[in-house]
């Protein structure tokens, strides 16, 4: 016979689903959550990185590396379809058990630490070098870790709001690089594919770092108030943005920097805007380097939110508020750690190279294909 529910009981259910219904998000707020999770600290330096790897067609990298990314979303598409409910984490612990499962989680948390740590470092580099000369990069980077921690410590739903509401920050973006075209020189970028497909090609490599963030789908699609359809066109809609964003900020540079003139400008977007002169903004580059500030933060409060649910996971917590403060201190160490500008190039170089590309494309590849050939899937999910 069922035991109806006690009202303690029935208090636990309200209490969970309560705690559910806190951590969702709506298929527009996933838009901006991906947007976020891309456009951080790399896109001041994206045209530089990859001019000089594939010169004048640059523009054609960032486009294909956009496609590249487009076909990541469909497999990660295809793993979520096999376990709807499951978010990385969980997928890694039901396609190699519990303690094995346990260890790849750690080391996904281990990336994510790593990358916020990256963020940190060249953002304070960046900062100290444009903004705040006199001011110390402890202190720049305590401001940054405890913004962050109080945004992410209560709930994704936060997180998704204020990520909405900063995109307007985006529109500045535009505006400033679409200014810069009234100079626009055709010439620089011409002829197009003088310098052959290899170097485009090469190119994305370059390129792969600043649309770094999309494997953040991964962990977070669980949470969206959708189908996966849904989540997947979300995504889809969200790469497509960040290709032609990227597309349109590395086009404006190369049609405003000649190629020798290029290889002398590291942060190309900011030296563009820096050459601007308005009536009213007499630094037009201070007002462009806060913007960013808040993007910068933005990617930064995803890598921390996606280490913390890593182990808070591993720890079988529910709860990931302290690991969030774990988290944003490891980050911090590291980027006090690494935050020279030889330290920063030097371990931007080791990190596009040995770290993105295994974890964010090549270990999910490899999940869906161990699901696929070991034919397993979340249980109760026959499709």
């Amino acid at each position: 016979m069922h035991k109806p529910k006690s009202r303690l009981d029935r208090r636990h259910q309200g209490n969970g689903e309560r705690m559910i219904a806190k951590k969702e998000i709506t298929q527009f707020q996933l838009i901006f959550l991906l947007i976020h999770s891309q456009v951080g600290v790399g896109v001041i330096t994206l045209p530089f990185d990859v001019f000089m790897t594939a010169k004048g067609d640059s523009w054609m990298s960032v486009l294909l590396t956009g496609v590249i990314i487009q076909m990541a979303i469909f497999l990660f598409g295809a793993l979520m379809m096999r376990f709807p409910s499951s978010h990385l984490y969980g997928i890694v612990q039901s396609l190699f058990g519990k303690w094995i499962g346990k260890m790849i989680v750690i080391l996904y948390s281990m990336y994510f630490i790593a990358i916020g740590g990256h963020i940190l470092a060249k953002f304070v580099y960046i900062l100290k070098a444009w903004m705040m000369p006199q001011t110390p990069a402890w202190l720049i980077l305590v401001l940054m870790a405890l913004t962050a921690v109080y945004i992410v410590k209560d709930d994704l739903q936060l997180m998704a709001r204020f990520f909405v509401l900063s995109s307007v920050v985006l529109i500045g973006f535009i505006g400033l690089a679409a200014y810069a075209l009234k100079d626009a020189n055709l010439t620089f970028i011409l002829p197009v594919g003088t310098n052959g497909v290899l170097p485009v090609i090469q190119g994305t490599g370059e390129g792969l770092y600043a649309f770094q963030g999309f494997e953040l789908l991964l962990v977070i699609h669980p949470f969206v108030q959708s189908g996966k359809k849904g989540v997947i066109k979300a995504a889809t809609i969200a790469n497509i943005f960040i290709t032609l964003f990227y597309s349109f900020l590395v086009l404006t540079c190369l049609l405003f920097f000649s190629p020798e003139e290029f290889k002398l400008v590291p942060e190309p977007v900011l030296y563009l805007v820096k050459a601007f002169s308005f009536r009213i903004i007499e630094r037009p580059d201070l007002l462009f380097t806060s913007m960013w500030i808040v993007l910068v933060a933005s990617a930064f409060m995803n890598t921390i939110y996606a280490s913390s649910l890593g182990l808070s996971n591993v720890m079988n917590s529910n709860k990931i508020k302290n690991y969030v403060i774990i988290t944003a201190c490891l980050c911090f160490l590291l980027a006090v750690i690494f935050n020279g500008n030889y330290e920063v190039v030097s371990i931007s170089r080791i990190y596009n190279k040995f770290i993105v590309f295994p974890f964010a494309l090549g270990l999910p590849i490899l999940f869906l294909l161990i699901s696929i050939i070991f034919n397993k899937k979340e249980r109760g999910n026959s499709g």
